[in-house]
């Protein structure tokens, strides 16, 4: 120690020997310094610790693997198409094109996969209620065992969409394989039925309040069609093939008065042909309106040449001449005769023309008032159709609708595909299969071993020292 010391310092000490007794030292604990051959030498000496360790753990690991519950778990992907199957080209359900709205449909639909709704009616159809694993058999209470298979159901049932895609992945796990495939198809199988059965059920309450509304629309219909009848027959208003009957009969009124005042013209032109001109014209128009009129005029005109030639032959004097005469002038009496007739006819035709003409003149102006009142009230009975026409296209609309929603009701048109159904599983899920668990049992038994005979060999070092520094 004195080498450690200055000279002064070192004079002083000599000088002064009580300074020189040891101090008392405050117990402390040193750490030894470790090497790797004291590691080893502590290792070797708890080799039975370490093996001990070892097969401890391999047994816990070959006793958790074999009498541990096992878990079976089934697999499925479902791709659910967002856009249903089209068979109509107005149908209820709208297929939005947009991907968001689409993401946010196939995350819906994987809420109903694993909704109540669907695990109930898998709890119902395998009587799951009634399954040790699932609820409590011996539970008096029907609804409470209910409620505790679909709870444990729920822990059993997982499902994941996979990213960036509209594939579903389902998992279903159970303490048996067969009976982890039969709830894996019997939540598909609900699954599907609950989609159709969603669409089924908007489809029908569509329907029946189309319904619905249709004894209303049709009450309202006929009130209408009532009162375009009501008006019409208020108005005295007839139609026939869409047309105002009092339109048809003025047009034909204006037809019978056009024929009426021809006749007249006819009618006034031949009276003046048979009563004015000279009497051969008269004659000759006479003779074109009667055949009588060109009989006698041609007996007359053949008494005549055979007068003209007994005269030229007897003379003016002669008894067949004046025998002749009497003959000529009956013929002549009646060719007046026949005449007068005639213009009589014609007299008595143009005083009937203008009659009918006067008449057809009155029935024309009649009628023309008649159309004016109906044409008035066809504005009123115009909109009155109108109104009733508008009434009854959404009655037909509504009831057609109605009956193609009725139908729509009975056509599933969801687009929901199994692209990998679930199968039983080879090996279980949990735990870990009883080689790997012992194998994993043994390591960790082999370093917690090594752990135990380091810390035994570190605390027997650090107990020898610390009783040679009390001994020193």
């Amino acid at each position: 120690m004195l080498s450690y010391l200055g000279p002064n310092e070192e004079l002083q000490a000599v000088s002064s020997p009580a300074k020189l007794a040891p101090q008392p030292m405050s117990p402390s604990i040193t750490w030894p310094e470790i090497s790797t051959g004291m590691a080893i030498s502590w290792l070797w000496a708890g080799k039975w610790l370490v093996l001990l360790c070892i097969i401890l753990g391999a047994l816990a690991g070959y006793g958790f693997g074999n009498f541990s519950k096992a878990k079976f778990t089934v697999g499925s992907q479902i791709f659910i198409d967002p856009t249903n199957l089209r068979v109509m080209n107005d149908d209820i359900y709208a297929s939005n094109n947009q991907l968001d709205m689409q993401i946010y449909d196939v995350e819906s639909k994987l809420r109903i996969l694993t909704s109540a709704n669907v695990l109930n009616s898998v709890i119902d159809a395998l009587h799951l209620d009634q399954d040790p694993e699932f609820g409590d058999t011996k539970s008096p209470d029907a609804q409470s065992g209910r409620l505790d298979a679909l709870r444990s159901l729920e822990k059993h049932v997982l499902a994941k969409r996979e990213e960036n895609s509209f594939v579903v992945n389902l998992d279903v796990w159970s303490q048996s394989a067969p009976k982890a495939l039969e709830i894996a198809n019997s939540i598909i199988t609900n699954f599907q039925d609950e989609l159709v059965k969603a669409q089924a059920d908007g489809a029908g309450r569509a329907a029946t309040e189309l319904t619905g509304r249709l004894d209303a629309l049709k009450s309202e219909v006929s009130k209408a069609d009532e009162a375009v009848q009501q008006f019409k027959r208020e108005h005295n208003i007839l139609s026939s093939s869409g047309e105002l009957v009092s339109s048809i009969v003025a047009n034909q009124t204006n037809t019978q008065l056009v024929d009426a005042q021809a006749r007249v013209i006819r009618a006034r032109s031949r009276y003046q042909e048979l009563s004015t001109g000279s009497p051969d014209n008269r004659l000759d128009s006479a003779s074109i309106e009667s055949q009588t009129m060109t009989a006698l005029r041609t007996q007359y005109a053949a008494a005549k040449r055979e007068l003209d030639a007994q005269s030229a032959v007897f003379g003016a004097r002669h008894p067949r001449i004046s025998a002749m005469r009497p003959q000529l002038d009956a013929i002549q009496a009646q060719i007046t005769a026949e005449q007068n007739r005639i213009l009589t006819a014609a007299r008595s035709e143009l005083a009937q023309a203008e009659a009918a003409l006067m008449a057809q003149q009155n029935q024309a102006n009649t009628m023309k008032s008649v159309v004016f009142g109906d044409n008035d009230a066809l504005v009123q009975l115009r909109q009155l159709e109108r109104e009733a026409e508008s009434k009854s296209t959404i009655y037909q609309a509504f009831m057609a609708r109605a009956k193609e929603i009725a139908e729509r009701q009975q056509i599933n048109t969801t687009n929901v595909r199994v692209i990998s159904p679930p199968t039983i599983p080879k090996t279980r899920s949990y735990p870990p299969r009883t080689l790997y668990l012992t194998a994993g049992g043994m390591f960790g038994g082999f370093v917690l071993g090594c752990m135990a005979a380091m810390i035994l060999g570190l605390a027997m070092l650090i107990f020898r020292q610390s009783g040679e520094e009390r001994r020193a």
